[in-house]
């Protein structure tokens, strides 16, 4: 009787662990927050064809997926804004209009011109950014 108390309590706190655990996770936040590449997306079918890190240059799509951390946007323009990884400079800025309550937006058109790494950020009016990734533009 005692060895079956005894398993009862080690699953009970293994499970008191496990839950615990999880919501330490949920407090992080916006780190679950994503900005990712898309050769072209559908909005109709939600489908982001090309999804990767690493492409060739040209015009690509870049999403941001504020979801999972229930963050909106909150401001009517957003800028995706393109640095150089190498020498931190801005390489490029595209204005995007927006609506302040979305969480799941794209933005079209992105031209990488060069090949290199770049650090690709969306940035709120004020400057603040809501998420950001990193891309490398590869020869054909």
């Amino acid at each position: 009787m005692k060895e079956n108390l005894k398993i009862l309590f080690s699953f009970v706190i293994l499970i008191s662990l496990i839950l615990g655990c999880s919501k330490l996770s949920d407090l992080g936040g916006d780190s679950s927050d994503k900005l990712f590449f898309c050769e072209s997306y559908n909005s109709s079918t939600d489908k982001c064809d090309g999804k990767s890190e690493k492409f060739t240059s040209g015009y690509l799509t870049v999403m941001i997926d504020l979801r999972p951390s229930k963050r909106v946007v909150g401001a009517d323009k957003v800028n995706i804004n393109i640095n150089d990884l190498k020498s931190g400079q801005v390489v490029d800025t595209y204005p995007y209009d927006t609506k302040p309550d979305m969480d799941y937006v794209f933005f079209e058109k992105v031209d990488f011109k060069n090949t290199g790494k770049y650090k690709v950020s969306a940035l709120k009016p004020d400057g603040s950014v809501l998420v950001s990734n990193e891309i490398e533009i590869v020869d054909k």
